[in-house]
């Protein structure tokens, strides 16, 4: 796939940590612009979810003691704290919402046995295990800059007995974007311990312009000034023109965009929800 640097001034350069962003994390940065769901997230308390440690002091261990209906209106596990950008925050997808996500099968380990996935995972990266309401278990692995959400399957990763891993596909009607992912999620274990420099594509260049645009005008920036903001000064002064200019057009499409996947929109476009009608996804 193509990539290219793009110029960031000191405001833009707040963004570069998107960029190698996977999809159900660009979802994140999406769902927590909206508003309604930032006034969800406010009637919540740092009580309503358990926060332990494994003993060995590797894992995070997050379950929700409450119900958690307005989460499940989101697609998510519980809402994390809209502050938080989508690697720091506990952001876990519904496997309902998010049905293409990594998938590990757990099975008892053999006496002398190990686990390759675990032994790989443990030293690699940050890893958070999620438990829902429904006792589904999930692993959030960070590392570098990057983070992949897991859904566990099988045996208990909680339970006293040792498991293995390891990664399956249970969808075959899929195949090709859960193979995608877990390729994704591979490289997690050759990440560098610091970001690297931003490289992008076109698909997340546009996820980014969006985000851009959605803060400008939460600060009450006009589209002229947006348009200069993203695309430089020099653009928006050549090709601002009348209402018809491309310019303009391509701000009004990203901005469209933008707001479409804020108010629900990332469910099918960036989780691959099979929910409604069919609709243009990014490529």
């Amino acid at each position: 796939m193509k990539t290219f640097d793009l110029t960031a001034d000191a405001h833009l350069s707040a963004y570069n940590y998107l960029a190698y962003l996977t999809k159900d994390r660009w979802a994140w940065e999406y769902a927590r612009r909206n508003k309604e769901l930032q006034n969800h997230a406010a009637r919540g308390s740092e009580r309503d979810v358990s926060v332990k440690t494994s003993r060995d002091g590797v894992v995070r261990i997050l379950r929700p003691r409450t119900p958690q209906k307005l989460a499940e209106r989101w697609g998510l596990v519980f809402i994390p704290d809209p502050d938080l950008n989508a690697f720091e925050a506990d952001a876990i997808w519904s496997h309902y919402v998010f049905p293409d996500q990594v998938e590990v099968n757990c099975t008892p380990r053999k006496p002398g046995q190990s686990c390759d996935i675990w032994e790989r995972t443990r030293h690699h990266c940050d890893v958070t295990h999620v438990t829902d309401r429904a006792a589904r278990e999930y692993l959030l692995l960070r590392s570098g800059g990057c983070s992949i959400q897991v859904r566990c399957t099988g045996m208990s990763m909680l339970s006293l007995e040792p498991v293995r891993m390891k990664l399956q596909i249970s969808n075959m009607e899929a195949y090709d974007t859960k193979l995608k992912n877990q390729k994704e999620a591979l490289k997690l274990f050759t990440a560098r311990k610091t970001a690297p420099k931003p490289k992008w594509t076109k698909t997340t260049q546009i996820l980014r312009n969006g985000l851009i645009a959605l803060d400008s005008l939460e600060q009450g920036l006009s589209r002229r000034e947006i348009a200069a903001l993203i695309y430089g000064e020099d653009a928006a002064g050549e090709d601002w023109g009348d209402d018809s200019s491309s310019l303009r057009s391509q701000l009004r499409y990203v901005i469209k965009k933008a707001e479409a996947l804020r108010d629900g929109g990332y469910l099918v476009e960036l989780l691959g929800a099979r929910i409604g009608p069919e609709v243009e996804t990014f490529r």
